[in-house]
């Protein structure tokens, strides 16, 4: 399954703190969509996704917005 998490609003590191939180509910092979207007939130869920073995899928910037999408 395909989940949302909108994190606009928070800087660093609360983002990576609420997907962490989210994603701890999902099943392996879900994805998840986390929109963020943090700038540093791509270099922070890179790291996050390295060390926690999680696949990044894109990360995406749309004006403020990144999307990033990650495969558990």
């Amino acid at each position: 399954m395909e989940y949302f998490l909108d994190t606009k609003g928070f800087e660093c590191p609360i983002p990576v703190l609420k997907a962490n939180k989210f994603i701890k509910k999902l099943n392996k092979k879900d994805t998840i969509l986390i929109e963020s207007d943090d700038p540093l939130s791509k270099f922070d869920f890179k790291n996050y996704c390295k060390e926690n073995n999680y696949k990044l899928i894109s990360i995406k910037h749309s004006k403020d917005i990144i999307k990033i999408k990650i495969k558990i």
